[in-house]
């Protein structure tokens, strides 16, 4: 979809930037699908914004939003940035017809809001691995409705706990010691041996036995990085 915002203050000039003369120009470049307008000022609120506010909601990936000039957008440089990266955060892309390459302070402006997402991304996703390390070192259980293979769930004062299956702990033991298998021929002979797989309704499949070598293999990668820690 190709959408076209207008924007026109009650003090400017109305014939040199009424709707007509806006849509007119952009008309000679794309075929617009929908028009958002409205008149009010390019520095007034966001949430004042009524028709900008829809046209955001609007919008979604692969779509295009024209404007004449960028101050169509916005006259307050830190709001023109945040609704441009709004546009692109949700995949659609903000074309201006006139060249606004010489707007120093937008493309700086802009920029800091990019980078401040990306932090902000970033930090979100610090903040969530640290949580989770932090409930497994409790042995706390990380969510979902089944436990991993070789553990089961416990409650203790409202807390989900992870606690080792003693049957399913010796399968574990028994798969560390085979040596050059793939986890299809593990699992047929597991299977022919009888092993179940966690929900106890089928025999264990290749797929078990894969998360349960990533889990062996993760196991001894951390307590390598411990060992070589403390030597």
């Amino acid at each position: 979809m190709i959408y076209a915002y207008l924007r026109l203050s009650t003090t400017e000039n109305k014939q040199k930037n009424s709707f007509d003369v806006q849509l007119k120009e952009i008309k000679q470049h794309f075929f617009i699908t929908k028009v958002f307008k409205e008149t009010i000022s390019g520095a007034a609120e966001l949430h004042k914004r009524k028709a900008l506010l829809e046209l955001l909601e609007t919008v979604k990936k692969g779509d295009k939003v024209i404007v004449l000039r960028l101050d169509r957008i916005s006259r307050d440089t830190v709001q023109s940035g945040w609704i441009r990266y709004e546009i692109e955060r949700k995949g659609a892309e903000l074309i201006t017809l006139e060249n606004t390459s010489k707007d120093k302070t937008t493309k700086l402006i802009e920029n800091i809001l990019l980078a401040f997402a990306e932090y902000e991304r970033e930090t979100t996703l610090w903040r969530i691995k640290k949580a989770m390390e932090n409930k497994r070192a409790k042995g706390e259980s990380l969510g979902g409705h089944t436990p991993k293979y070789g553990y089961n769930f416990e409650i203790r004062n409202g807390v989900k706990y992870l606690v080792e299956n003693e049957e399913e702990q010796k399968v574990i033991s028994r798969i560390k010691r085979f040596k050059g298998k793939t986890a299809y021929r593990i699992a047929k002979i597991l299977a022919n041996d009888g092993v179940m797989g966690k929900n106890g309704k089928k025999p264990i499949d290749h797929k078990q036995v894969e998360r349960i070598l990533k889990d062996i293999k993760k196991t001894k990668s951390i307590k390598e990085v411990k060992k070589n820690d403390s030597s």
